[in-house]
């Protein structure tokens, strides 16, 4: 794959650049202003944030990030909520995290990786984000978030998999003339994937025609490991009765102090419908909007319109539903509000698809117990009041 050139002239990170206290006052300005505005209108990721500013200032703007925060957070008459998205979705260590992942490909990659987070802001403003959101759910053998970066690359892709998988699994080759498709590995910074239109060799397997379907019996097991892993980050859950119409409800009234949050499920829900259900009321929790946990474990989100709230909570519960084997009327629901258009620059399809990976991931294994920060600030009783809860 050839190098992607930079948007608006930006260029990769190189050794020997000069440090954030020596760029422009200009800039910095710029930056501090955009920043600002994105956290008022925008309360998406990190890592959205770094690729905005980039995309917006230019690619100095990422040594800025950590002072420009800091002098917001320094500002006395910051409003509440955007002290809140400051503490906890840009924290330190949020934003260090997200510049790291940033600074590990190498420089041939790092502005194509970028550019992946710049164009993934079009789905929020669009109605293809259905179409990322079904894309994202098809391919079980790659996390959420690698099909995220495979469908910004290609959205036509059907099948996609190393150069050495092809040849050893199908005794197929690459195409001279083939593009690859760049995501994230453990171990190494990037790997290159290959959709199967780019291969020729020996006849397609038949499998390969259905390996996207999802049918089968749902797996009890995987709503009870789901359950007992949202204990471990304090998440009351509970059956209740409940209208016909109301399957589940998430709330930052958890009425015990044991508890940072919980969560209702209809009494009568099989476990697959309550499986379903509890993902995308779980989504609404690590997705940030019900607020702020002071340990960390989620970010703060608590002021963006509804719509944007339901589209990605159902987003990250039809993901996780389908690669589980269920299938859901999801994509209806989110294409009635995405056909909307207003108001929905908000959504963050890359914290959809990190919330997604660690849903799945709580129904697939038992997880360690949490290491609490100790950290003591106390939810106000006015953020609760406003926020009762989410459906």
């Amino acid at each position: 794959m050839e190098p992607s050139v930079a948007p608006h002239g930006r260029s990769p990170a190189r050794a020997g650049e000069p440090a954030a206290a020596s760029w422009p006052e200009s800039l910095r300005r710029q930056a501090q202003e955009y920043t600002r505005q994105w956290i008022v209108h925008r309360q998406g990721s990190p890592a959205e944030l770094i690729a905005g500013l980039e995309e917006e200032v230019g690619w100095p703007a990422r040594h800025l990030l950590p002072g420009v925060l800091a002098a917001l957070r320094a500002q006395r008459d910051l409003p509440v909520a955007e002290r809140k998205f400051l503490n906890y979705t840009l924290s330190d260590g949020a934003v260090s995290e997200a510049l790291a992942e940033g600074a590990g490909p190498g420089a041939e990659h790092q502005s194509s990786l970028d550019e992946l987070f710049v164009r993934s802001r079009q789905y929020g403003r669009s109605k293809r984000f259905a179409e990322a959101v079904d894309f994202i759910s098809k391919f079980r053998e790659y996390s959420p978030f690698n099909n995220m970066l495979v469908f910004l690359q290609n959205p036509l892709a059907t099948y996609f998999a190393t150069a050495s998988h092809w040849h050893k699994a199908f005794g197929r080759a690459i195409k001279d003339e083939a593009r690859g498709l760049v995501i994230l590995a453990p171990r190494t910074p990037v790997l290159m994937v290959y959709d199967i239109a780019d291969t020729e060799g020996p006849p397609l397997p038949d499998k390969l025609q259905w390996f996207t379907r999802t049918s089968g019996p749902f797996n009890p097991m995987i709503l009870e490991r789901t359950l007992k892993n949202a204990e471990r980050d304090r998440i009351h859950i509970e059956r209740k009765a409940m209208g016909l119409l109301r399957a589940g409800f998430a709330t930052a009234r958890a009425r015990e102090q044991d508890w940072k949050m919980r969560i209702g499920l209809r009494q009568e829900l099989e476990p697959a419908a309550a499986y379903s259900v509890l993902c995308h009321e779980l989504a609404h929790i690590y997705l940030g909007h019900l607020g702020e946990d002071k340990d960390g474990w989620w970010p703060y989100r608590l002021n963006l319109p509804f719509a944007v709230t339901e589209i990605e909570a159902e987003a990250v519960a039809y993901i996780v539903c389908r690669r589980a084997g269920l299938h859901t009327r999801s994509a209806e629901y989110l294409s009635s509000f995405v056909e909307e258009e207003a108001g929905l620059e908000s959504i963050s399809l890359d914290l959809v698809s990190r919330v997604a990976a660690r849903i799945e991931d709580m129904g697939r294994r038992w997880l360690p117990p949490r290491k609490e920060s100790g950290a003591s600030e106390v939810r106000p009783e006015s953020a609760l009041d406003k926020q009762p809860g989410m459906t």
